[in-house]
């Protein structure tokens, strides 16, 4: 895609996110959102911040909070909510974090891989990124289990991703992140019809090979 209808793409897309999405958010999101990142304490970076729909759960007292997102029109978005004022945005890629590592006590990440150029690269860099004892809080639509909602998964795909800014519908993101990090406690959502993997990691310890973490 060209940058000047990139650009135009990405205004459309941070314009309409929030109004299309407004009764999914409060009636399913939100609540979600809650009881995940209930508790959360720290220095913790909000990967895919977008418009700030974890900024109401992240926001306590004590918390330093950096909200990162790629998208400059989304990103004003969430500056209209107040990230500005509650935290540090930085326009910046999943795949190449600028930060040093073991920066963060807890990463966020919500419906943000499945959108991402490479998921492992991005999980890599969270594993980096996060203190010895950090916490991952994840939230990805995944693919299903079930053989039928699988192949729909991934015949519909290709046309949604470039609908909806990237995101790919038939990833095996709850598989990628188990083989970096330990699952403290995790469960499955069904919303529209599409499976939603909710869990909580410490990233492992012991030193993995590249190439059996790719893919």
């Amino acid at each position: 895609m060209k940058a000047s209808l990139s650009r135009w793409y990405d205004r459309i897309f941070a314009t309409v996110y929030d109004p299309l999405l407004a009764r999914t958010e409060k009636e399913t999101l939100a609540p979600l959102r809650s009881r995940l990142l209930d508790g959360i304490r720290g220095t913790i970076l909000d990967i895919g911040s977008g418009t700030g729909s974890n900024l109401p759960f992240l926001d306590r007292p004590g918390n330093r909070t950096i909200f990162l997102d790629r998208s400059p029109a989304m990103m004003r978005k969430g500056m209209e909510k107040g990230l500005g004022a509650r935290g540090l945005p930085v326009i910046g890629s999943a795949s190449a974090l600028p930060f040093a590592d073991g920066s963060f006590d807890a990463i966020v990440v919500t419906l943000v891989l499945c959108s991402v150029d490479d998921p492992m690269a991005s999980l890599l860099e969270i594993r980096r990124t996060l203190k010895r004892n950090g916490t991952l809080f994840l939230m990805e639509h995944v693919l299903s289990d079930s053989p039928p909602v699988a192949s729909l998964q991934k015949m519909a795909t290709p046309v949604w991703k470039v609908l909806a800014a990237g995101c790919h519908l038939d990833r095996r993101t709850d598989h990628q992140v188990r083989r970096l990090f330990r699952e403290e406690r995790g469960n499955r959502e069904i919303i529209g019809g599409l499976p939603f993997h909710i869990g909580v990691y410490r990233k492992k310890l012991e030193s993995l090979p590249i190439e059996e973490n790719r893919g």
